[in-house]
Order: structure tokens, then C-alpha cells, then sequence
């Protein structure tokens, strides 16, 4: 292409050869070379031909794979350069702005690494973010985040702690019911959203996923960055891990890039990813004579990151059409998005200092936040990603005091987070999931953070009312879903918002002194009681109900001077779920199953075994907090034989020990 040769061209990569000797001039040019082709890469992938199938397939399995190793090649100049001549420390900003640049340039091509077309699941995303499966049992009495386990391990008055010592008591039938169900299938391991649908991924149009050929360019720039870094920063023997092995792509995608992250630095890594963003990428960042680190603004700029607000008819024909190029958003050139999410789901995961952790952070909030206020709730989605992996890095850092750059974002943050979750409440399952987890444990991360704040500006009333108000609001979104019943397959998204956002916030707020959830308890009551009633044998159905069941036993312990007042409501909607799970059993057993095939049979069973054995617990939770009101409905099902003999003594019996 006569463009690109052009562009090349103006680099001087001739001067690469003949000034070898000359190490500044040499890093400056292979520079320049890498963020030309950057640039060109990024152009291109954002003018693909909608209807010339031909030019297109060029494009993607000619035109860009030939750029890549292009910059692969530029890479190892690189790499040579600095070993056959001698290293200057003052070289060295330069070149980790250049690998930066180049990694950048190669990751929206490869995705999360589990096929070829470049794409990216949210739900990879999450895995990488949390260090471990997001459904399925990680390690022995650990469960994945989103699974009903977790939410039962999690909840005040937990069943999954109290079976345990009821076995100790004499009680041993109950334990283990609800031992077998947790230890025998997967229904309450497994991730209540389902993560593989197609709403749940970023394609990458810009790579041909039947040829994959950009991908296998891609990951083979990635590997030649990563040993580049690792020799250029001298750790050398560690470039072995990422050449020989047999970890499959989604296994060797974020280990390459943590460990260029590592090697060039986490900064350096999140600057570039948020410069190219908004397409305020440059190179070199410094100009010379300035400090390293120092950004270099041009004069008819506003800054080098933050994108520029144009308004209508303030800008004429003639300098709007000059920098037309220059002025695309992310959503004009999806490969930034790609990008810079990868970037920051990953960045986060090595460090163990929070000062380094805040000056990332401080890279990450603007894309965040540009994202979370997006009107596209998949976008919306990305940004709670990204919120995430910054949590998570956080909540594993040791500190005395509540980080400044937390305090200064702590408002616009949450604020941000609750505008999404009402864009997205009639959404796809998986955005608003992946939303309200991150609202549940950046507010988490607060409370945690809570007994620093003696020296801070944010007091501890402050990050209650906002964890009350993310409560009570989600309450109300579920109860709206609720009252369309079935519809619209929103039972995916209704245990979604309750295992990611309700059910934490509601146990989290249980644990406060002075009963603090009193303030959403009849919210809280007019959404669970009718999903504790929720009908269907359906997967998804008894996944509601426990999800429910959690949710209530969060909210009678931190609302108990006031449950006395709706014990009767409570104990009789547990006891109907619970005669009616019986019943479910009894069905399946005795009826002819021959329809079914034996996998979904068991699966069904146990997930309704599962159903009775949380519901026993919360009729014995209600029972003894209740008292009066509670008993009165459970002695007339007792003295009518309404419900089986042996459920109204388990209750009793259980309700003796809690």
C-alpha cells in the first residue's frame, strides 16, 4: 500500500542500519516504525468494506497479518539492537514505551486465546480478574462467586456453616441432605449465568476467525515482545515459560501479558492502553530534554488522553474533515475498546503496592468511566470489568489507611455504577450480572475499608447509606422483573441481580450493628417473598428460590426487631415452597421419567433435594426470630396435617440449636 510506505517512509528506518552506532537515534526509529504500523493497524480494522467481500478477506488475512510481522520483525531489530550495542539506562523509558505500544497494537487480535477470531467472552474476562473458576468448586470449601454455594456460604444465619455443627448435635439427617446436595452436582457449584451466549462476547471484525491467521500472527508478535522484555530487562531464563509448554491459548494469553506487564512496567502498559483508547496515542510521549514520564502536549491540543468534546456548528467544514481521523471515539474504532479492556482486566493482578496500584487506577478511571457511561449496556458491562480487576487487586493489598485517589472517586464511582444498573436492568442477564457484582464488592471494598477511616473524608454513614441505597434500588428492579412473571426469559436475570449484587449487599449490611437493614426490610420482603414463591421445576426456577431463601436470611437477621410484624407472611410463604418441593419429589420419583434423559432426571432432583433442604433452615431461621407470629402458622400446619409430620419436627428441631 503506497500509504503505508508513504508513512514508513517519513520514519527514516533506513537510519535503524546505518546509524546502529547511534543508540538513541536507533530506539527512536524502530519507535517510530512500531507506532506508525500501530496507527496504520488501528485505521484499517476501522474501514473494513461491508459489502466487497474480497477486499475484506484481503484486508484480514493479507493486509493486516503483514503489518503485524512487520512489527514483529521491528520488535527484534529492537531486541538485537540493544544486545549487540551498549544498553543505556536512559534508553530504557523509550523502549518500554515501544513494546507498550507494540502490545497493545497485537491484543485486540487475540482476544481471551479460546478461538481464533480475536473475540473475547466477558466470562473469560471474569476468570482472569478473580484468579480462579467463577462457578465450579475452586479449592476445597471454596466456591465460585456466582454460584448459589457461594451465596449460601456468604449469607448471615449461612446453612452452609450451621450443617456442620447440627451433625455434631444429633441432627445428622439435615446436615447431610444439604452436604450431599453441594458435594454431588453441580447445580449449586455451578455459575448461575450462563457465559458461553453470544450477547456475552466482543467480536473483533478486523480478524478472520476461520483462517485465523491474524490471531496466530498476533500471538507469535506477543511472544517475540515478551522476549524481548524479559532479556532487555534482564530475565532472561524466565522467556522459556512462554516459548515451550502445552497451555492452550486462553491459558498462555494472560500469563504473556502479565508478564510483559511486569517487565516494562504496569504504568507504562496502562498509559499507552489508556492514550490509544482515545486515540491520543503518540510516540515518543516525552519530548527530549523533558523528564521521563513527562507528557508532551501539543499546542492546538486539549490533552494528550482525554478525548476532545465537540460541539455543533462550533467547528467549521474545513477543520472538522482535516481531523476526522484523529477525532474517532472508540465506538468508531472498536479496536481501542479491545483492547484497552484486556489491558486493564490484567494489569491489576501482579501488584502487591498500592501506591502503584493507585497510579494505574489512575490511567483506568477515565476509560472506566467513559464506558460505564455509555448508553451500550455491553459497554457498561466492560467498565464494571475493569472496576473489578482493580477491587480484587486491591482487597488483597495490605494498608493502614484509605487511599486518597479512593476517596476522590468513591462518589462519582458509585454513582456511575448505580446509572448503569438502571440502563441495563432490562437487559441481557450477563451485563447486569457482571454490573451489580462490581457495585457489590467496589461497596464491599469500602466496608472493608471502613475501620482505616479515622483520618479520612469518607465516614462510615456515608458508605452505608450508599450500600442501603444499591440494596433497596436492585430490590425494586427485581420486584419490576417479578411482576412480568416468566416473561421474556428473565429468570436468568432476576437470580443474576440476586447472587451478584442483592444477596452480598443484604449480607453485608446484616453484619452492621443497630439492625441497619431495618431501612430496606419492606422493600426487601415485597421482592424475595414472591421469589420464594416463584413457580417452575425449571434449573433456572430453583436457583430463584434459593437465591431467595439467601436473600431472606440476610434480612431477618438484619432486620430482627421488626420480622416479629411479618412472621405470619414469611413462615407461610417458606412452608408453601417447601410442600410444594416436596410434592415436585414425590412426582419425580413415582411418575414414568422415560422423556428425560437420566443426566437432567438427577439434576432435577437434586436441585429440588437442594430446594427443601435451605427452605427447612429458613423456616427454623424464621421460627426462632419471628417467634409468635411464626410458630402460630407452623402449629396449624402441624394440627391440620397440611405438610409431612417429619418436616414440621425438623424445623423445630433445627430451630432449637440455631
Amino acid at each position: 500500500n503506497e500509504k503505508i510506505c508513504q508513512n514508513l517512509q517519513k520514519t527514516k528506518v533506513s537510519e535503524i542500519s546505518a546509524n546502529a552506532s547511534h543508540k538513541p537515534l536507533s530506539v527512536l526509529g524502530i519507535g517510530k516504525t512500531i507506532h506508525v504500523i500501530a496507527t496504520e493497524l488501528t485505521q484499517w480494522s476501522s474501514t473494513l468494506p461491508k459489502e466487497n467481500k474480497d477486499r475484506l478477506w484481503k484486508i484480514r488475512n493479507k493486509l493486516l497479518p503483514c503489518l503485524l510481522r512487520l512489527m514483529e520483525h521491528a520488535v527484534t531489530v529492537l531486541h538485537f539492537s540493544t544486545i549487540i550495542d551498549e544498553y543505556h539506562d536512559s534508553d530504557a523509558a523509550v523502549v518500554n514505551e515501544v513494546l507498550s505500544i507494540a502490545t497493545i497494537a497485537a491484543t485486540p487480535f487475540i482476544g481471551d486465546g479460546k478461538t481464533s477470531s480475536g473475540s473475547f467472552g466477558i466470562g473469560a474476562l471474569l476468570q482472569w480478574i478473580l484468579g480462579e473458576s467463577i462457578g465450579c468448586r475452586a479449592k476445597e470449601n471454596s466456591y465460585g462467586i456466582l454460584s448459589l454455594a457461594y451465596t449460601l456460604q456468604s449469607c448471615s444465619i449461612s446453612p452452609m456453616t450451621c450443617a456442620g455443627d447440627f451433625e455434631t448435635k444429633g441432627h445428622k439427617e439435615y446436615a447431610t441432605l444439604l452436604s450431599d446436595s453441594v458435594a454431588s452436582n453441580d447445580f449449586l457449584t455451578r455459575p448461575v449465568i450462563d457465559w458461553s451466549v453470544q450477547s456475552a462476547h466482543v467480536d473483533a471484525s478486523w480478524t478472520d476467525g476461520v483462517s485465523g491467521v491474524g490471531s496466530r500472527t498476533a500471538m507469535a508478535l506477543l511472544l517475540t515482545i515478551c522476549k524481548a522484555s524479559c532479556i532487555i530487562t534482564g530475565s532472561p531464563a524466565e522467556e522459556k515459560e512462554f516459548t515451550v509448554g502445552t497451555e492452550t491459548n486462553s491459558e498462555k494469553v494472560p500469563l504473556l501479558l502479565r508478564k510483559i506487564a511486569h517487565n516494562i512496567g504496569t504504568n507504562v502498559l496502562a498509559a499507552t492502553a489508556r492514550a490509544q483508547f482515545f486515540g491520543r496515542l503518540e510516540f515518543p510521549s516525552t519530548s527530549p530534554g523533558q523528564p521521563t514520564g513527562t507528557i508532551s502536549t501539543k499546542t492546538n491540543s486539549i490533552g494528550p488522553f482525554m478525548p476532545m468534546v465537540t460541539r455543533i456548528g462550533t467547528v467549521s467544514k474545513k477543520s472538522s474533515s482535516a481531523s476526522k481521523n484523529d477525532e474517532k471515539s472508540y465506538s468508531d474504532q472498536p479496536i481501542r475498546m479491545n483492547a484497552a479492556v484486556i489491558i486493564f482486566c490484567l494489569v491489576y493482578r501482579d501488584i502487591d503496592k498500592l501506591t502503584s496500584c493507585g497510579k494505574a487506577f489512575s490511567y483506568t478511571l477515565p476509560v472506566m468511566l467513559s464506558l460505564m457511561d455509555d448508553v451500550r449496556s455491553i459497554n457498561q458491562a466492560l467498565g464494571a470489568l475493569m472496576l473489578l480487576s482493580f477491587v480484587e487487586a486491591s482487597s488483597r493489598i495490605e494498608n493502614n489507611e484509605i487511599p486518597s485517589f479512593i476517596e476522590n472517586s468513591s462518589s462519582i464511582i458509585t454513582k456511575s455504577l448505580e446509572n448503569a444498573i438502571q440502563l441495563s436492568s432490562r437487559q441481557d442477564a450477563t451485563f447486569l450480572t457482571t454490573i451489580c457484582l462490581a457495585q457489590s464488592e467496589w461497596l464491599r471494598l469500602l466496608f472493608n475499608w471502613i475501620p482505616l477511616a479515622s483520618k479520612s473524608s469518607l465516614r462510615p454513614t456515608t458508605v452505608h447509606a450508599w450500600m442501603s441505597k444499591a440494596a433497596s434500588d436492585n430490590l425494586v428492579a427485581v420486584r419490576k422483573q417479578v411482576q412480568m412473571g416468566g416473561k421474556d426469559k428473565n429468570d436468568e436475570l432476576i437470580v443474576g441481580a440476586l447472587v451478584a449484587g442483592i444477596d452480598p449487599l443484604l449480607a453485608d449490611l446484616a453484619s452492621l450493628p443497630n439492625a441497619a437493614t431495618i431501612e430496606i426490610a419492606r422493600v426487601g420482603l415485597s421482592a424475595i417473598l414472591p421469589l420464594i414463591g416463584w413457580r417452575g421445576m425449571s434449573m433456572e426456577s430453583r436457583s430463584i428460590q434459593i437465591a431467595a431463601l439467601a436473600g431472606l436470611l440476610s434480612l431477618l437477621s438484619g432486620a430482627y426487631p421488626i420480622m416479629t410484624h411479618h412472621g405470619t407472611k414469611i413462615m407461610t410463604e417458606v412452608l408453601i415452597l417447601l410442600d410444594r418441593s416436596d410434592k415436585d419429589a414425590i412426582f419425580m420419583r413415582d411418575n414414568d421419567q422415560a422423556d428425560k434423559s437420566s443426566d437432567k432426571l438427577r439434576n432435577d432432583e437434586l436441585s429440588t433435594e437442594s430446594v427443601v433442604s435451605v427452605a427447612l433452615h429458613a423456616a427454623a431461621a424464621t421460627l426462632v426470630i419471628c417467634d409468635k407470629g411464626a410458630d402460630t402458622v407452623l402449629s396449624h400446619v402441624q394440627k391440620h396435617g397440611t405438610l409431612q409430620y417429619k418436616r414440621v419436627s425438623q424445623i423445630r428441631n433445627v430451630g432449637e440449636k440455631l
